[in-house]
């Protein structure tokens, strides 16, 4: 089945722009009609995409346009969840950008409204989709460095004292709560498990807002597997972004077009031994055997990040299952929520709860 689905866009700054570029890549399939921002200077020379987009001051209008199946929402984060409600509530299409919710209660507050609504809730949890990241877990899922026990996943933002509402508390700002969905959703998958320990460091050093500019969380995973998420905006000498430690090798990415893996030889015979209680030779290791390695080079695969759009298309318009779901939204958001109150981190109490 195919038709076009008639869209909105409310807040019409980075990330609705980015709505609309990556949207008007899958022509036949969206179309944006219409679009709303409070602050006028937002609602006027617009990319072209927005060509053809009525322009609304307020959510409340532009819902009223009934033309319009599906709202996109690209907002402040406070706003998320209760626009979110608003446009299921007018029988419209939610889809909700990162952070989804800014705790576990405004969450469950979307979930009663998905009930409500069924088939009106979508999650833009976009890095899902990166390249990098599909084909390693593929790389994963294949057996190559055999069990996969500890998975890193880092990110730098640069050295940068960033300055933007993003950096604000007041907003849910900084990075865990920027940054911090993607790859806590990334490492999620990979854990392939329910999380049964969370471990976590929240701190700003050079920001200027009062937000958090660098954060770890180790995640322990009921299976075994340890994820540990690095994203620093404070660290002048960034690191791996991926790096996955298996039984029997290790899978880097370091940005770019390449994913490098090495891992023992498929033909290597692992000896039967066991250790020497006795004095050890000067040297150190195992003479007992010797071990062979493959090291291979694979191509990050020609996916784009937006083909989310494309999954989202066919769940709305053939029925078939978002790979997002609302658990997985929901404890990217627990993680999140987590990771705060393990850390420590005061600032965030400044955030109140528009929901």
């Amino acid at each position: 089945m195919s038709r076009v689905i008639k869209y909105g866009i409310i807040g019409n700054g980075r990330i609705g722009r980015s709505h609309a570029q990556e949207m008007a890549g899958y022509p036949g399939k969206f179309e944006l009609v219409a679009c709303a921002d409070h602050a006028p200077e937002r609602r006027e020379n617009l990319p072209k995409e927005y060509a053809n987009a009525v322009k609304y001051a307020s959510l409340e209008e532009m819902l009223k346009n009934d033309a319009i199946e599906m709202v996109t929402i690209a907002t402040r984060h406070p706003d998320h969840v209760p626009m979110a409600l608003q446009i299921m509530a007018a029988g419209k299409i939610a889809v909700v950008e990162k952070p989804v919710a800014c705790s576990t209660a405004e969450m469950e507050l979307l979930r009663q409204a998905s009930a409500k609504h069924p088939g009106k809730l979508f999650f833009r949890h976009n890095r899902r989709f990166e390249a990098a990241f599909i084909k390693v877990r593929e790389l994963c899922d294949s057996g190559l460095i055999g069990d996969v026990q500890y998975i890193k996943l880092y990110r730098s933002v640069g050295y940068c004292r960033r300055n933007d509402w993003m950096t604000m508390t007041e907003f849910f700002g900084g990075l865990l709560s920027n940054w911090g969905p993607h790859l806590i959703d990334q490492a999620l998958c990979f854990l392939d498990s329910p999380v049964t320990e969370v471990w976590a460091d929240v701190r700003r050093v050079i920001s200027i807002g009062d937000g958090d500019d660098i954060f770890k969380i180790i995640l322990r995973g009921a299976n075994g597997r340890l994820a540990d998420v690095e994203v620093a905006g404070c660290n002048a000498m960034p690191g791996r972004e991926m790096e996955i430690v298996g039984s029997k090798g290790t899978i880097v990415f370091n940005g770019g077009p390449v994913i490098d893996v090495r891992h023992l030889d498929p033909a290597t015979k692992l000896v039967s031994t066991t250790p020497h209680p006795e004095n050890a030779g000067l040297s150190y290791g195992n003479f007992e055997e010797k071990l062979y390695f493959v090291e291979a080079k694979y191509q990050v695969p020609a996916i784009p990040m937006s083909i989310i759009w494309s999954h989202l298309y066919d769940a709305v318009v053939n029925g078939v299952p978002f790979p997002v779901t609302f658990d997985q939204a929901y404890n990217v958001v627990k993680v999140t929520e987590q990771a705060f109150a393990k850390s420590g981190f005061a600032a965030i109490k400044n955030f109140k709860s528009k929901a």
